[in-house]
């Protein structure tokens, strides 16, 4: 049973951890009227996509909060983070580094073979940005997230190289997926029960994307360690082996021993499904188009061919089969990426079509 007691000490614990003010908190929670009626279920929505403090927003900006908490203390210059060429984490990790002054270093692992002469949406912004970009091409038969590794390697050197001490760098890991990040989804899940609580809602079932892990950690560290009992539906954007199920349970875990508190989540607390990937990674889909579609035609909110179209496919499948009971609230977690939209064909496939 939720438990009151545990949402207290969770929220006095998370208030104490240092953190920038990156966003504007919290963000709207309001139902689709017009889905709703479609579905015969009440469809809730979760704005992380206005997170702010840019025009960009999305769910990276809880966790840079917490995490440029931590680098604002350590006085460190050069921020290094990695992602694919349309990475919402590195463009927003690029947005928080010029509000502080301090130098973004990109790498972006070239996933679709997109290249730099032409740049659009994220990869453009990361330039107006000034950022550094190091663009790491893929190896034959190399998988995305090998590339990913090389990169880290390629930044330790680069990073030592160019500063003074360890405390002029730090290394933000891909997605902002750290202990650190992670808490920003613990307090998202704190402010989504508040929400819950102040508009007499009773949610039973949340979709979101999941990537590299840090959100849905987050929000699976809460929703353990208070007993809650919504469903967690995290849907897979991309291509993992089973490892991801444990990494993202020892994330919760490291996450919530941030706080000074224990819970023990374990790898079967971690629901995902990779029903939705389609091809891979930033390669589109045609459910995840037609979801595009259904929301912004009913609703007038955008979601992206990369992650949200993708959890949204998941979403509408799962209410076509019935596999949400009829009248039940349930929440979408929009965490943002809208900006794909301008990414170019390699990514909208046939979204036009």
């Amino acid at each position: 049973m939720y438990s009151l007691a545990k949402y207290n000490l969770l929220k006095k614990s998370i208030v104490k951890v240092k953190r920038a003010e990156l966003g504007y908190f919290p963000t709207k929670l309001h139902k689709l009227e017009n889905l709703a009626k479609m579905y015969g279920v009440n469809i809730y929505i979760k704005r992380d996509d206005l997170t702010g403090f840019s025009t960009f927003g999305g769910n990276k900006i809880r966790k840079l909060e917490f995490l440029f908490g931590d680098i604002l203390e350590q006085g460190a210059k050069y921020i290094f983070t990695y992602g694919a060429t349309q990475s919402n984490h590195a463009m927003q990790t690029a947005i928080a580094c010029r509000k502080y002054g301090l130098k973004p270093i990109l790498y972006l692992i070239d996933v679709i073979n997109e290249g730099r002469e032409k740049p659009r949406a994220n990869m453009l912004l990361d330039q107006v940005l000034g950022a550094e970009i190091k663009l790491i091409e893929m190896e034959a038969s190399e998988e995305e997230f090998e590339a990913m590794y090389r990169a880290q390697d390629e930044s330790q050197r680069y990073a030592e190289e160019i500063s003074q001490n360890k405390n002029d760098y730090y290394l933000i890991p891909p997605g902002g997926a750290s202990p650190k990040g992670t808490l920003g989804f613990v307090n998202g899940y704190l402010e989504l029960k508040k929400q819950e609580f102040e508009q007499n809602i009773n949610i039973s079932d949340i979709f979101l994307a999941t990537g590299t892990g840090g959100t849905l950690a987050g929000l699976t560290a809460a929703n353990i360690f208070l007993n809650d009992d919504i469903n967690l539906h995290g849907i897979n954007v991309s291509h993992k082996d089973d490892s991801y199920l444990a990494s993202t349970a020892e994330l919760a875990n490291d996450a919530l021993s941030e706080l000074g508190v224990e819970v023990g989540v374990k790898r079967e607390d971690i629901k995902i499904d990779s029903s939705y990937v389609g091809e891979g990674y930033e390669i589109p889909s045609q459910a995840a188009n037609q979801a595009i579609k259904i929301f912004a035609e009913n609703e007038g909110i955008f979601l992206d061919p990369v992650y949200t179209g993708k959890a949204a496919a998941g979403l509408i499948d799962y209410l076509e089969k019935g596999k949400i009971e009829e009248g039940t609230d349930i929440l979408f977690w929009h965490t943002g990426g809208t900006n794909a939209l301008f990414a170019g064909p390699k990514i909208l496939g046939d979204l036009l079509s």
